[in-house]
């Protein structure tokens, strides 16, 4: 029997996301790191905000082993003796980046839940840690012209793209991180959208590798999460998930920018990016900072709609599978300008959603 490393990072991330969370959550109830109702939050009573931390732990110790791994790992059974084969070799160097990273990031996260931090201080930190795995190799060299189809090299412009929309990728996920589950699900949601792009486009097996090292964490995290929550991750799950799925459309997805390669990520990550893309209209036409926190995000506005959380949950849950099956079809080999079409309307009809739900509304 074999069983390949991307699958030993799903089950070990899993494993141990799962049996940390409940250490985690009395750990932040010892530290006073609990959200208590009021305000923003929705919940009805206080909740310990760390589980953050064992989905770090578990994305990290599952990548970490299993990024060693070139090949499958043999279980061979002999007439005495179960023997187990692992291969052992080093990984890219840029995946280590993308772990140092993301500890970083985690870390940035933890203080937050810790001591409450200002948006001004913490999100130019986060895109300051979006520059670890850039000083690692990871980035985006080419953009392809979309009507001459031409390389064009990006240089030094490549780097900063990457290190932007990694840092923006952890801030849109944040963003969302408002109501029971929705932040884990959609993560696991995402990277396996990306696993199975990954495989149809024959992804490096590190790419593989993390993917599954955060869909495994994030479903092993769910069972504490979901509605009703017993624990929430806080601003060091959400960061540090956002963070790693941003680095994984780098890393495995648009390494070279085409209409076609950025359909996986923008249509996939599509809830948090929309949401985070209205929120910052939205606080722009107020005149206020767009650090500015608000209740106006699109769960809060489902919710004041009458849905419960668990309706809002798989609402959103149902959009983003199906905004990730759309990024899956139109990054097959499609004509060029049927991916533009469809961008553009689906764009219209988000704007004509965010009109209907008042995500541009200026109230609070």
């Amino acid at each position: 029997m074999f069983v390949p490393p991307y699958a030993v990072a799903a089950l070990l991330a899993w494993f141990v996301t799962y049996w940390t969370t409940p250490t985690a959550r009395w750990l932040a109830r010892r530290v006073g790191a609990v959200d208590y109702p009021g305000g923003r939050r929705i919940n009805r009573r206080p909740l310990p905000r760390l589980g953050g931390v064992a989905i770090a732990l578990g994305v990290l110790l599952g990548a970490a082993v299993a990024l060693q791994m070139p090949g499958p790992v043999a279980v061979v059974r002999e007439p005495r003796h179960l023997v187990l084969a692992v291969p052992y070799g080093a990984a890219p160097r840029e995946f280590w980046g993308i772990l140092l990273g993301g500890m970083a990031v985690a870390l940035v996260g933890l203080y937050d839940d810790l001591r409450q931090v200002s948006g001004r201080v913490k999100f130019p930190l986060i895109y300051l840690c979006a520059t670890l795995p850039v000083l690692f190799g990871l980035t985006t060299p080419f953009v392809t012209n979309p009507v001459t189809g031409q390389l064009v090299a990006l240089g030094l412009w490549g780097q900063v793209f990457t290190a932007v929309w990694v840092g923006s990728a952890a801030i849109a996920m944040n963003s969302i991180d408002g109501v029971d589950g929705l932040a884990a699900g959609i993560a696991a949601i995402v990277a396996g959208t990306f696993f199975v792009a990954g495989m149809l486009r024959g992804a490096g097996l590190p790419t593989l590798v993390l993917c599954a090292a955060v869909a495994g964490s994030a479903v092993g995290f769910l069972r504490y999460n979901f509605n009703p929550a017993r624990v929430i991750m806080g601003d060091s799950g959400a960061l540090f998930l956002g963070y790693l799925l941003g680095a994984l459309s780098v890393a495995g997805l648009f390494k070279t920018l085409t209409a076609l390669s950025l359909a996986v990520p923008l249509l996939a990550m599509g809830v948090p990016i929309f949401d985070t893309a209205f929120a910052i209209l939205r606080r722009l036409r107020r005149r206020v900072s767009v650090f500015q926190p608000d209740r106006g995000h699109v769960h809060h506005r489902l919710l004041d709609r009458g849905l419960s959380q668990r309706q809002a949950v798989l609402l959103l849950y149902g959009t983003t599978a199906l905004l990730s099956s759309l990024s899956l079809a139109l990054s097959g080999w499609l004509d060029r300008w049927i991916p533009l079409s469809v961008a553009a309307l689906l764009g219209g009809a988000l704007w004509v959603v965010a009109r209907r739900l008042g995500l541009l509304a200026r109230t609070p």
